[in-house]
């Protein structure tokens, strides 16, 4: 007579306890966390470019602060970047996905806030009447926010893709 192996089972049997962490594949996490770092400092590069041209010369994102006389708001732009460099590091060092999670939000939100910005500019720009108190007239706008804006979006993209990767299913304790 022949020996035949059992079929195996479909369902784990209720004596087995059933492992439900997931793995978390380091290499991806990390990969879209410095996909996301890449992003952002992308972002803070554009501050240094120029984002309008006039006649009397071009305007970086820096000097377009005390052009239009946003220097209110600035400390609120600056924290934001300052939490979504904060987040990005915390899920790249410790592959956590909520903080990828948290991340990936705080940049799509200031990508948002970003082409609204732009689309504020644009409306703004080359006209006698600018939306935008203090903007040179006959202003066009330079490459500068788009640069800005592509790196917002790598920073979106990169962090919401770690924490894709970073999901973990922690057991019943």
């Amino acid at each position: 007579m022949t020996y035949s192996a059992p079929a195996p089972h479909r369902s784990a049997l209720p004596t087995r306890a059933q492992d439900r962490r997931k793995v978390v594949p380091h290499p991806t996490n990390r990969i879209g966390a410095l996909v996301a770092t890449a992003g952002l400092a992308l972002a803070l590069i554009s501050l240094y470019l120029p984002w309008l041209h006039a006649d009397s010369g071009s305007f970086t994102a820096l000097d377009i602060t005390s052009v239009i006389d946003v220097r209110s708001v600035a400390p609120v732009l600056f924290l934001g970047l300052v939490v979504m460099m904060l987040l990005v590091a915390v899920s790249l060092v410790t592959r956590l996905g909520a903080a990828a999670t948290a991340a990936a939000a705080v940049s799509a939100v200031g990508l948002i806030a970003h082409v609204a910005f732009m689309w504020i500019l644009y409306d703004s720009a080359g006209t006698a009447d600018p939306t935008l108190a203090g903007l040179p007239a006959g202003a066009g706008v330079s490459w500068g926010p788009y640069v800005a804006a592509l790196g917002f979006l790598v920073a979106t993209l990169g962090s919401a893709w770690a924490a894709k990767s970073a999901t973990i299913h922690l057991s019943d304790l």
